[in-house]
C-alpha cells in the first residue's frame, strides 16, 4: 500500500517531485507563511526553545506566535529533515507530500486492525487522504497533516478496552503528535475522543472507573493535560490580553451548510469552470453556495454511495453479537461523526461557541469535517466489504476492486497545480544578511506595509536575520499592526515617525526598486533625512533597498550614526 499511495501522490502532484527543492505552491500566500512558522520553530528548537511564543513578527506584540498555528511538531520533523538535506523549502514539500501518503497509510492500517479487508481498507485510505476537502486545503499544510488522527482515535479505543502500559504509551505518542501539529486538530480531536469514551462506557460501565483502570488513566490524563496546557495556555493568554474572538460574519463565512456536503473542491478535476457555468445557469446566484471558501466537503460519489451501504449494513447487523468489539468501535465512530457534522455547521457552532471553551477562537467550523471524513470512510469500507462478500469468484472480486480504484483515481484527482519558484536564504537580497550582521538594528519595519499575504514576503526574508519586525500576517491582526497600516503605507510622515518611535522601532527598510517609489523616497529623504532637524539617517543603500536609522529627535544635533553602505 505504501508504494501505491506514494505513486498516487507523485502523479497527483506532479511536477512537484521534480521541483521540490526550490518551488512552493499552490501559491505564495499561506504556504509562505507556514514555511516562516516552520523555520521559526526550527530556529527555536536549535536554541532550546527559549522564546518560542515570542516570534519575531508583529513587533512589539508579545506572544505573537499564538495568533496563528504554532506547528511545533512539524517544525521538529523539519529540523530532523534538515540534518540530512539542509533546505527548508525541500523540507516543506517533503511534509506536504508525505502528509497524503501517511494519512492514507494510517487510515488503511487502522481499518485493517478493525477487521476489514485489504481492498476495503486500501480504498478507504485513499478516500480519506485525497478527499475534496484535503485537495481544497493544499495551501494549508497544517490541515494536510492528518495522519495522527486515525492512530490517536484507534489507540484511545484500544486503551479503553485493553488497559495496558503499551496501549497507554502508544495513545500518548499519537495524541502528542496530533497535539503538536495543527491547533484545529489538536482541539477538535477531543470531541471524537469523548464520543469513543461514551461508546465504551456504555459497554464497560464500572470497569472504566475501577481502581485498576484509574491507576493507568490518571497518569495518562496528567501527561496529556500538561502537554495540552503547554500548547493551549499561550493562546488563552493572548486571547484575553488582546480581547480576541471570532465574529458572527467569520463563522457564517467559514461554517458549513448542508450544501457544503454536496460541494466538491474547485480544485478537483471534474469540478471546475464548466461545472461552475452549468450550476450558475441552473441555480443563478444560489450556485455561490457550492463555491464558498473552506466548504468543499463532498466526499465523492463513490465514497458516499458505499458509506450508505456500509451504514445500512451496520444498522441491520447491530443486533448480531458475533463481533461486539467492532460494533462498539463503530458506534463510537458514528457518534463522533454525528457530533463533528453538527459542529461543522455554522447554525450549530455559533451558539455553542459562546458557552463551550475554545470554540470562540476558531473561525473555520467546517474543518470539523476531517473527523466526519474518517467516520465516513470507515463505513464506506464496510460497504465495500459487503459488496465483495456477495461476489462469488476471486477474479470477479479482483476486477471489481480494480474498477473501483480506477473510478476513485479519476473522481478524487486534483487539477494541475502551478508551483511557484522561491528563493532560498542564500539567494535573498544582500540587505537581509547585512541586517543580520548589524547589532545596532534592534527592530525594524519593512515598507511598504500591507494588510494581506504580501507581508509574508517580509516574514520569509526575516528568517535570514531573525530581528524583530513590525510586519506580520495572521488570522488575527494586533492593534500595533492595524495602527501602522492605517497611518503608514509606503513612507511615514511626521505622525508616522512618531508612531514608529512609540513602538520602539529602530530601523526602516524601504523597498524602492520601482522608479515611482525611488522618486518618492528621494523627496521623503530630503524632507526627513537632511538638515539640523532630520529624523532619519540612511545607513544602507543597494539594489533598490534602503535602510534608515530612526533618530532620537531629543538628541540628534551630533548626527552621528553608522555610515551609509552603498552595497556595490
Amino acid at each position: 500500500m505504501a508504494g501505491l499511495y506514494t505513486a498516487l501522490t507523485l502523479v497527483y502532484f506532479w511536477p512537484l517531485p521534480r521541483l521540490w527543492r526550490d518551488h512552493l505552491g499552490p501559491e505564495l500566500g499561506d504556504p509562505l507563511f507556514v514555511l516562516y512558522v516552520l523555520k521559526w520553530g526550527v530556529h527555536q528548537i536549535h536554541l532550546g526553545l527559549p522564546d518560542f511564543w515570542n516570534a519575531n513578527l508583529f513587533y512589539p506584540t508579545q506572544g505573537a506566535l499564538a495568533l496563528s498555528e504554532h506547528m511545533l511538531g512539524p517544525a521538529a520533523q523539519l529540523a530532523l529533515f534538515e540534518t540530512v538535506i539542509p533546505n527548508a523549502i525541500a523540507g516543506y514539500n517533503f511534509l506536504f507530500l508525505t502528509s497524503f501518503i501517511a494519512s492514507a497509510l494510517a487510515t488503511c492500517w487502522v481499518l485493517r486492525r478493525c477487521g476489514l479487508s485489504w481492498v476495503a481498507a486500501g480504498l478507504a485510505g485513499w478516500m480519506f487522504a485525497y478527499s475534496s476537502f484535503k485537495v481544497s486545503q493544499t495551501s494549508h499544510l497544517q490541515m494536510l497533516i492528518a495522519q495522527w488522527i486515525p492512530l490517536t482515535l484507534w489507540f484511545w479505543d484500544r486503551l479503553l478496552v485493553e488497559r495496558t502500559a503499551k496501549n497507554a504509551v502508544l495513545f500518548l505518542l499519537f495524541y502528542l503528535l496530533n497535539l503538536s501539529g495543527a491547533c484545529y486538530y489538536a482541539y477538535m480531536i477531543h470531541f471524537p475522543l469523548a464520543a469513543i469514551l461514551v461508546s465504551r462506557a456504555l459497554e464497560q460501565r464500572r470497569e472504566l472507573i475501577s481502581a485498576r483502570s484509574l491507576r493507568l488513566f490518571v497518569p495518562v490524563a496528567l501527561v496529556a493535560g500538561a502537554a495540552a496546557a503547554f500548547l493551549f495556555l499561550p493562546y488563552v493568554r493572548i486571547s484575553r490580553t488582546l480581547g480576541l474572538t471570532r465574529t458572527h460574519a467569520e463563522i457564517q463565512e467559514f461554517g458549513a451548510t448542508v450544501v457544503s456536503y454536496f460541494s466538491p473542491s474547485y480544485q478537483n478535476l471534474y469540478f471546475g469552470p464548466t461545472t461552475d457555468r452549468f450550476l450558475r445557469s441552473i441555480l443563478g446566484s444560489a450556485a455561490e453556495l457550492f463555491f464558498r471558501p473552506e466548504n468543499s466537503l463532498f466526499a465523492g460519489f463513490l465514497p458516499t454511495i458505499f458509506f450508505f451501504v456500509g451504514a445500512v449494513g451496520a444498522w441491520r447487523g447491530r443486533r448480531d453479537r458475533g463481533d461486539p468489539a467492532r460494533d462498539v468501535w463503530a458506534r463510537g465512530l458514528a457518534l463522533s461523526g454525528l457530533i463533528c457534522f453538527a459542529l461543522s455547521l455554522s447554525i450549530v457552532y455559533e451558539p455553542l461557541m459562546r458557552v463551550v471553551p475554545g470554540l470562540s477562537g476558531m473561525r473555520v467550523p467546517a474543518r470539523f469535517y476531517t473527523f466526519v471524513s474518517f467516520t465516513l470512510v470507515y463505513f464506506a469500507a464496510r460497504g465495500i466489504d459487503i459488496l465483495m462478500s456477495r461476489l462469488p469468484k476471486p477474479r470477479v472480486r479482483m476486477a471489481v476492486a480494480a474498477g473501483l480504484a480506477v473510478v476513485l483515481a479519476v473522481e478524487l484527482a486534483p487539477r494541475r497545480i502551478d508551483w511557484e519558484p522561491l528563493a532560498s536564504e542564500e539567494e535573498m537580497p544582500k540587505v537581509y544578511a547585512w541586517i543580520r550582521d548589524q547589532p545596532a538594528i534592534r527592530s525594524l519595519i519593512e515598507l511598504p506595509i500591507f494588510t494581506d499575504t504580501r507581508e509574508n514576503d517580509y516574514l520569509y526574508a526575516a528568517t535570514v536575520h531573525w530581528k524583530p519586525i513590525a510586519n506580520g500576517y495572521s488570522g488575527y491582526i494586533p492593534e500595533s499592526h492595524q495602527l501602522l497600516t492605517d497611518r503608514i503605507r509606503y513612507l511615514p510622515g511626521q505622525g508616522g515617525l512618531e508612531l514608529l518611535r512609540s513602538l520602539w522601532i529602530s530601523h526602516i527598510l524601504v523597498h524602492a526598486r520601482r522608479a515611482g517609489r525611488a522618486e518618492a523616497l528621494r523627496a521623503w529623504e530630503e524632507k526627513f533625512g537632511t538638515g539640523p532637524e532630520r529624523q532619519v539617517e540612511r545607513v544602507y543603500a543597494a539594489d533598490g533597498y534602503y535602510v534608515y536609522r530612526l533618530l532620537d529627535v531629543s538628541g540628534i544635533s551630533g548626527g552621528s550614526g553608522a555610515p551609509v553602505r552603498n552595497g556595490s
